[in-house]
């Protein structure tokens, strides 16, 4: 009987250890990740939903690039301090970059805007890049999602924009489909919904990017 208790703690032990393992700023090897300061995503044209997609996709970012454990992302409440420091318009500015060095020992801060949140009708080559979630049809409505991504290097006193970019994620939907997802959020199936597969394929799109960024700078 102690043997079995034994052997359930080891399990319970080796599963949480594989569980908070990416939360480390250390590879397996001993190299330091780059360490990223993830500012939360700062809404700027604010759609009318019924639920904060900008605070959704920073939640899920972080998740996804801590699931994934190449860089080091510290917990939201670990930069309140630093966010009191500094206002929306000084991290968001494309000239100032000082007011980043509020984050160090962070080796990158990451700034996202969510710059466009809308559908508009589906018009064959028109708008480019385009996802297609299924055959368009009569009703067929594009979901439009636009953030600006900004990658600042803070290592020493001069920090240094490395990346810069609006970000595009145009999603091909049924309009039925993109009506019925926007009634499922907070319910299981909103994930499997168009809206929900249009707002993973974002999530993952940036968090590929982030990675491929800071991972190369960090070499």
């Amino acid at each position: 009987m102690k043997r079995l208790i034994l052997f359930a703690a080891l399990l319970l032990l080796s599963g949480c250890a594989r569980q908070y393992a990416d939360f480390f700023p250390y590879s397996d090897d001993g190299t330091p990740k780059p360490h990223v300061a993830l500012i939360p995503v700062i809404d700027q044209c604010h759609p009318s939903l019924s639920w904060d997609f900008a605070k959704e996709v920073s939640g899920s970012l972080r998740n996804e690039l801590m699931k994934h454990g190449r860089i080091f992302v510290p917990r939201e409440a670990d930069l309140q301090k630093q966010l009191s420091c500094c206002s929306q318009k000084e991290i968001c500015s494309l000239k100032d970059q000082m007011p980043c060095l509020f984050f160090q020992p962070a080796h990158f801060v990451v700034v996202l805007e969510l710059l466009d949140f809308k559908d508009v009708p589906y018009v064959p080559g028109k708008i480019k890049p385009l996802y297609v979630m299924n055959q368009p049809g009569d009703d067929a409505i594009v979901l439009m999602l636009k953030m600006r991504l900004k990658i600042v290097d803070i290592r020493g006193g001069e920090p240094k924009v490395v990346r810069q970019e609006i970000v595009e994620s145009n999603h091909v939907m049924r309009k039925a489909d993109y009506e019925e997802a926007l009634l499922t959020h907070g319910r299981d199936g909103f994930r499997a919904s168009s809206v929900g597969l249009a707002e993973g394929r974002l999530v993952s799109d940036l968090a590929a990017k982030i990675e491929k960024i800071t991972c190369y700078q960090n070499s």
